[in-house]
């Protein structure tokens, strides 16, 4: 029954990753283990591959982590990054081998994964990409496709440090457990904020929080970039982070052209009740997704998502699966796959869970409008296609990436209305759910990053640091 209502599972591949250089405070685990598709013992699962550089098409040696590596003291070099986001590293396939925060947080281990979860989940090599499949509770056996375009990512073994630092820096996951617990929104509707500069060569940046309507049963917060300048600071983050790893297996794995981060942020929650299943993309031709990527999660607590295997909103043959996050891989969602916030209330720890939220897409003159339509979220404006067209293939396809990313091309902002001056004076670029008045005032409101000030051309890291 669930198979003959399921499109046979697309090839997967395994794909190289770049070396990476940051600089961070942190130390490295060195034990080592590798599973096969059960989560048991395999010793074949761990055979070395090779991994290419593609900074200079040399082969990477499989080496064992130095021991100036397991030091809590130690700054993690552009060898230690490559060492971390290796296929052939004696901790490629250990997923509680992560390069450990400089805040002192520590992720829920991974047995707690194959616990919580309704689904098969082996430990991912970085980059790796594994279609989700219902495990042996479900559909005679399990092992069938959940939807077409869900799965799960492998991860570099410094992201979450790198993200976490990131969020750190400017005060992110502060604001966070300030807002659930002391000064909480009213559903539907929002307010900015702004934090100290982090990858923005010292400028200020801006960020708006809002809360979506009470369809969610939940206090789930979006902390979403206000501007350009804060959402180019976080491709910065996320390109030191090492997510070109995760673009390479999306577009190798669906057969794409290009791939264009659009919109990133975190969300935040401590409550959530019955959950409210959506998809996030329809008809893009399988073009556009979401990556879920956890970045705190409160001892002790369960599953964290769900995600479908329904057809339709109500039907009545659908199972949702629980998933149980862990920052050793990224949960990808395309088209048409539904998934809702599991139940929980972490209120009585005092503590927050927290992801971050990526959309990106291969945009085509067909989908780019589609793409452009979201009406949440403050930035990229709802509806600004012309923008987001300069931005078309940017960071993944024809030998892009995060790493030498040089930025859109060219794109001037307008404002269509004649006040802008006067409703900016009037604060009205900045209140609850300002998106027309951001839309009709680009250039007033600040909203975008005009070519003068862009630098054109220029490698972002040189401007975003």
């Amino acid at each position: 029954m669930f198979f003959s209502r399921r499109a046979a599972s697309l090839r997967r591949r395994l794909v190289a990753v770049a070396l990476l250089s940051l600089l961070l405070a942190v130390g490295c685990d060195t034990t080592s283990t590798c599973s096969n598709e059960s989560g048991a013992s395999d010793a074949s699962s761990c055979a070395a591959e090779g991994v290419k550089n593609v900074n200079d098409d040399k082969t990477n040696p499989t080496t064992e982590t130095t021991a100036a590596a397991a030091t809590a003291t130690t700054t993690v070099t552009a060898e230690m990054a490559a060492e971390a986001s290796s296929w052939s590293s004696p901790d490629a396939k250990n997923p509680d081998a992560l390069v450990p925060s400089n805040d002192g947080y520590q992720p829920p281990p991974y047995d707690t994964v194959l616990e919580h979860s309704d689904f098969l989940m082996p430990p991912l090599r970085p980059g790796e990409l594994k279609m989700l499949r219902f495990n042996e509770n479900f559909y005679d056996g399990g092992k069938y496709i959940a939807q077409n375009y869900a799965a799960r990512i492998g991860l570099p073994k410094h992201a979450m440090a790198v993200l976490r630092k990131y969020a750190s820096d400017l005060g992110a996951l502060d604001e966070m457990k300030r807002t659930h617990y002391h000064d909480p929104l009213e559903p539907n509707s929002g307010r900015f904020f702004k934090s100290p500069p982090a990858y923005s060569g010292g400028r200020e940046l801006k960020w708006y929080i809002q809360r979506p309507g009470k369809h969610y049963d939940s206090d789930l917060h979006w902390f979403g970039c206000g501007d350009e300048w804060t959402h180019e600071s976080f491709l910065r983050a996320m390109a030191d982070a090492g997510l070109d790893a995760v673009l390479d297996a999306i577009g190798d794995e669906f057969d794409l052209d290009g791939l264009t981060i659009q919109g990133v942020g975190f969300l935040s929650a401590t409550y959530g009740g019955e959950s409210f299943m959506h998809w996030d993309w329809s008809n893009t031709g399988g073009r556009a997704f979401n990556i879920l990527i956890p970045l705190e999660q409160v001892p002790g607590s369960g599953p964290e998502l769900y995600v479908s295997d329904r057809e339709v909103e109500d039907d009545p043959e659908g199972v949702d699966g629980e998933i149980k996050l862990h920052p050793s891989y990224g949960v990808l969602l395309g088209d048409d796959s539904y998934h809702g916030t599991h139940e929980c209330d972490h209120r009585p720890t005092g503590k927050i869970r927290a992801s971050v939220s990526i959309y990106l897409a291969d945009l085509t003159p067909e989908n780019v409008m589609m793409v452009a339509s979201d009406p949440t979220a403050i930035f990229p404006l709802p509806h600004s296609y012309k923008w987001l067209w300069t931005q078309r293939g940017r960071h993944w396809g024809d030998g892009r990436s995060m790493a030498d990313d040089i930025g859109r091309i060219s794109w001037q902002p307008v404002d269509f209305w004649d006040d802008c001056a006067k409703l900016a004076a009037d604060g009205q670029c900045e209140v609850s759910n300002a998106h027309e008045t951001r839309n009709n005032c680009q250039v007033t409101c600040k909203v975008f990053i005009p070519d003068e000030e862009y630098q054109l051309g220029v490698p972002r890291s040189k401007i975003f640091y």
